[in-house]
């Protein structure tokens, strides 16, 4: 399946949720904010695709954001 993750990045509180649910997907960056492992990054966003069965992990992350800054969806 594949999919994209994007993250907001400009919000991003780096409460670690995202990366403590999922770190196959999420990896902190230096100041602890989210960022995609493999995925392209800047100061406001990150995002990436990927070609996998591994959508839920990428959506338990989603949801468990408390600033709802993570989007998930299908390709």
């Amino acid at each position: 399946m594949k999919y994209k993750i994007e993250i907001e990045r400009s919000g991003c509180i780096a409460c670690g949720m995202c990366y403590t649910v999922d770190s196959v997907h999420f990896e902190p960056d230096d100041e602890g904010k989210s960022t995609v492992k493999g995925g392209e990054t800047d100061t406001y966003g990150s995002i990436g695709v990927f070609n996998d069965e591994k959508i839920e992990k990428a959506r338990n992350a989603e949801d468990s954001c408390p600033v709802s800054i993570i989007i998930v969806t299908e390709q």
